[in-house]
């Protein structure tokens, strides 16, 4: 019988066969979007133009070689933890990634003590938001943004996606006078949250936010 890391390999090479069976030829316009996350709320019609598919890949297997977990990478690349290499005994040996010639990183502290940390902690000032462009968009028309904003320690609210569009408003027109209805106007925003089953990273929470420039 085999074991779940001898089906790793297997469920990676299903997640790759999903993406290049996905790759869109032309990109998504906003009326598109407005129909695929308002009206059918279907995000597997979401999807990557070759060359990003390619490109995800080939970024997501520099991750696997040089870290020792995806949260290890955002910790210190969205939320500016430090990070060390990791000692033997961290590195699982039997993941496909493992290249007994390289050291990975990790982040410090790692995602489980902060996890202890926030918890002995008295107060919630380690509760971080980070507002930043998708590392790997979907395949959009030219001016649609894709923005993801991270939350580290807590759920995202909906008063800290409203403020992350004005946000974003205000840094792509910086003269223009933000108003709340503008902020949540479908035709310049849109917003969605990946369901359970869909989350890659259930312990950072996340929203995908859509700007549509002029």
């Amino acid at each position: 019988m085999s074991t779940t890391k001898d089906n790793e390999p297997n469920k990676q090479q299903q997640d790759d066969n999903s993406l290049i069976h996905r790759q869109r030829q032309t990109p998504l316009s906003w009326d598109e979007l407005q129909n695929v996350i308002l009206v059918k709320k279907d995000l597997s019609l979401l999807s990557r133009s070759k060359e990003q598919t390619n490109t995800y890949r080939k970024c997501r297997a520099t991750i696997n070689n040089e870290w020792i977990s995806i949260y290890d990478y955002l910790l210190c690349t969205k939320f500016g933890f430090d990070w060390v290499y990791a000692e033997d005994s961290e590195t699982d040996v039997s993941s496909p990634t493992y290249n007994q010639h390289q050291t990975k990183k990790r982040s410090k502290p790692t995602f489980q003590e902060y996890l202890q940390q926030r918890e002995s902690s008295t107060t919630t000032t380690q509760t971080q938001l980070k507002l930043c462009l998708d590392d790997f968009p979907y395949y959009f028309e030219p001016n649609i943004h894709h923005y993801v904003l991270w939350k580290l320690g807590g759920v995202v609210t909906a008063d800290e996606i409203t403020q992350a569009k004005k946000d974003i408003l205000q840094k792509c027109q910086p003269h223009t006078l933000v108003e709340e209805d503008v902020a949540n106007n479908n035709e310049v925003f849109l917003h969605w949250i990946n369901p359970p089953h869909l989350k890659s990273l259930p312990g950072i929470d996340h929203v995908h936010i859509l700007y549509r420039s002029v």
